[in-house]
């Protein structure tokens, strides 16, 4: 019985492929992270040394809502409103996992009314003001670890999650879950994810679902 559905964020639920490269196409930085993304890529630097790279890049000081008018540019994509109204009203624990930022997150989270949403979080002073640190709550290669300590919390074994995501980076989740849904944009292969279904629309996705769930049920 699937009781919780773990969702990544960017690529899958909005639009926008990454909050971070928005953020830095915005502030003129994007050329420069470019660089050290392909080192992260290589394996010359971990996670965290990424993203200190990447926050050193922003100008310290600029309000909580410049980032807001940021990201309120950022489409929420068609089906996922329906996708969480759905499945809450069955009964099932909707939680955003994503290594993108909070102050977007934390605005889709309230958008599509999920239970919860673990992201990483930009530090702002007690004025509003970026404080220039990033603090990381989601590495994206291991966000196994965020669904198995929110599945602890719930009393929830692994066999009654699902968890979608879009990219090699959520393979972790899919390895994990009882449910895995690939979002693909383009025929990628199942195998280079480790999902278990592919779906083009996040429709597709609550269908699949609903009919994983039905089955459980004993419900045609």
């Amino acid at each position: 019985m699937i009781r919780i559905l773990f969702s990544d964020l960017d690529g899958t639920l909005v639009e926008e492929d990454s909050s971070w490269r928005m953020l830095h196409r915005f502030l003129g930085t994007d050329h420069l992270a470019a660089k050290a993304l392909e080192r992260f890529s290589r394996g010359e630097m971990d996670y965290e040394e990424f993203v200190k790279h990447d926050v050193n890049l922003w100008p310290k000081g600029l309000p909580r809502s410049f980032f807001q008018y940021v990201f309120s540019k950022v489409i929420i994509r068609q089906g996922a409103k329906s996708l969480f109204k759905q499945l809450k009203e069955l009964g099932v624990l909707t939680v955003i996992v994503t290594s993108g930022l909070n102050v977007l997150a934390e605005r889709v989270c309230k958008e599509l009314g999920a239970d919860e949403c673990i992201s990483n979080e930009m530090v702002f002073d007690d004025k509003g003001f970026f404080t220039g640190a990033v603090r990381v709550n989601v590495d994206p290669s291991k966000k196994a670890s965020v669904l198995e300590n929110v599945c602890k919390k719930y009393s929830i074994s692994m066999s009654e999650v699902a968890a979608i995501g879009d990219t090699i980076y959520d393979k972790s989740m899919f390895q994990v879950a009882g449910l895995s849904i690939l979002y693909a944009k383009q025929g990628i292969p199942l195998e280079a994810y480790g999902a278990q279904y592919v779906v083009s629309t996040l429709k597709e996705a609550l269908r699949l679902l609903i009919d994983f769930i039905k089955k459980e049920k004993g419900v045609k």
